[in-house]
Formats: C-alpha cells, sequence, structure tokens
C-alpha cells in the first residue's frame, strides 16, 4: 500500500464543504462526507488502479491524500491530480458571478463570497454522464441504490479501503443492455447507459463540452442527442459541465416554485423570474433557494 499526497491552493471565495454540499452528488457512491473530520472521500479509478482520496481545506489550501495499492507514477499522478481539480471544482472562478450577484442582492454576494458558486461533481464528465442518467424518473433512493449497485465488485476491484470506485465507461460497455439491466436496477434506463457507455469510451471528453467559450446552444444539442437525454437530463449534465444557463425541471424544483412563488407554470415563470442571471439562471435559482434554507442536499 502507498499514499501520495497533493496539495492545492483553492480559487478566490472557495470552501470545500459548500462545495459539496451545493447538491446531492455527496450523498451518492463512491462519495463520502465525514462530518466529523470535514473531509470528503471517495474511490477513484487513476487510469485502471482503485485507490482511496480523501480531500480536507486547511484555510486556502486543499490536502488529498491518495493511498493505491502501489506506488503511483508521474503520469498516475497527473491523472489524479486532474481528477480531483474536476471533483472539487478548483479551476473554477465564480468572480464574474459574484459581480451579477453584488448587482441583484446583497445577500447572494455574501453567500458567493463564503463559498457557493461550485459544486462537488465526479472525477469524470462519464460518471456525471451516468449518474445523471440514474436520476431520471425515478426516485432518489432508487439513484442512491443504483450507484451503489454500479460501485461494486460486478464492475471493478476494489480500492485499499476496500470500497469500489466508478468504473470505467468500457467496462460497462462490455455488457449487453440485458445483462445491465440483471446486474443493476436501472430498468428501462439499461439500454440508455449502454449506448452511453459507448459512446464515452469512443469520446471520453464528450467533444470538449467543458472547454471555455464551449456555445451553449451547441452544447445542448450534443448531449441532447444522447439517448435517455431529454429537457432534464440535459441542463443537468451540462449544469456538470460549467453550463448553467438553464435550470433542470424536475418534482423538486416544481414542489419549491409552488411552495415559495405560487407557480402554475414553472417553465414560463422560470425563463421571466431567472433572467436577471444571464447564463448563471441556475446559479441564481440554487443561490435562492440557499437563502431559504431549502437547498435540496439529498440527505
Amino acid at each position: 500500500m502507498a499514499k501520495t499526497t497533493l496539495t492545492f491552493e483553492t480559487p478566490e471565495f472557495y470552501d470545500l464543504y459548500t462545495t459539496c454540499h451545493a447538491h446531492g452528488w455527496k450523498n451518492l457512491s463512491p462519495f463520502l462526507w465525514d462530518y466529523k473530520k470535514e473531509t470528503l472521500r471517495f474511490s477513484a479509478l487513476v487510469e485502471d488502479l482503485p485507490t482511496d482520496i480523501e480531500a480536507k481545506q486547511s484555510e486556502k489550501t486543499i490536502n488529498a491524500t491518495i493511498t493505491s495499492h502501489q506506488k503511483l507514477v508521474r503520469f498516475q499522478k497527473s491523472k489524479a491530480k486532474a481528477a480531483i481539480i474536476r471533483s472539487l471544482g478548483l479551476d473554477i472562478e465564480t468572480l464574474e458571478l459574484l459581480d451579477i450577484a453584488k448587482k441583484l442582492e446583497s445577500k447572494y454576494a455574501e453567500l458567493i463570497k463564503h463559498g457557493a458558486g461550485r459544486l462537488l461533481r465526479a472525477p469524470s464528465l462519464w460518471e456525471d454522464a451516468a449518474k445523471t442518467l440514474f436520476t431520471t424518473n425515478c426516485s432518489w433512493s432508487l439513484t442512491k441504490k443504483i450507484c451503489s449497485s454500479v460501485c461494486s465488485d460486478k464492475f471493478a476491484k476494489p480500492a485499499p479501503s476496500g470500497d469500489f470506485p466508478f468504473p470505467q465507461p468500457e467496462k460497462i460497455n462490455q455488457y449487453t443492455a440485458k445483462q445491465l439491466k440483471e446486474l443493476i436496477p436501472v430498468g428501462y434506463r439499461a439500454g440508455y447507459l449502454k449506448l452511453l457507455a459507448e459512446r464515452f469510451a469512443k469520446d471520453p471528453l464528450l467533444s470538449q463540452v467543458e472547454s471555455n467559450g464551449f456555445d451553449y446552444k451547441a452544447a445542448d444539442k450534443m448531449v441532447r442527442g444522447l439517448k435517455g437525454f431529454a429537457d432534464y437530463a440535459t441542463a443537468h449534465l451540462l449544469i456538470l459541465a460549467g453550463h448553467y444557463n438553464e435550470i433542470p425541471i424536475d418534482t423538486v424544483v416544481v414542489s419549491y416554485l409552488k411552495r415559495n412563488h405560487r407557480v402554475r407554470k414553472p417553465k414560463s415563470f422560470i425563463n421571466r423570474h431567472y433572467r436577471k442571471w444571464g447564463k448563471y439562471k441556475w446559479w441564481g435559482f440554487k443561490l435562492e433557494k440557499m437563502l431559504c434554507n431549502q437547498n435540496g442536499l439529498g440527505d
């Protein structure tokens, strides 16, 4: 067993706790937030090597400890570093969002100064896409069950902790849709998962959809072309890819809008009410929920 420690400087207004609690991803395998230690733990594949990663913030740095069955070589350290940066949003700046918030409401700006504006993501867009698929047309408890089933000895070898990382798309792609349905409680999504794995095995970065400056309409069209990704799933995955232009409308969003705004037509209301946030429409919605103490973390 070997341990590697990486230290990262945080961007301005960064907070690990707030990042991990911006939405429910921290409750899905292989993520685990340790409230006593205030650390994020998760297993991840570094190339094909199962590892355990533990991240903790110390003022303006993040210390990440990587535990592996064997010592990481240089290119594996580089891969691990990139995975941690993506997961923890360490490459995301919130200054533009802060400028908009200052013009709209000082309370929003204060939230951003205390770390809002970033959200926990998976080490790869593939994992985010698969988990997004697992949230469609089902309960949160079923989503958690599906993720736990995927992060198991059915698809990966264990990390030193005994936990299992989320498998690579190539591994999922080895199975037929029928086999996936038998192995994971995904139901009708099995065929979509198979096609998604096939796509990401060929195109791991989904044609650079996360790249800065990628046109939103083009990004939307590309993601919408994935089987099983309609309005909700498309908007949700694009948020995880750094495009906050739209709010994915699900039962949680509808319930919030009815309770707080007495809304009958969510889509038209959203377009009108959150238009002032521009390309950060989703963050406008999220910050509003945070101020109402209704962040909806999936706990």
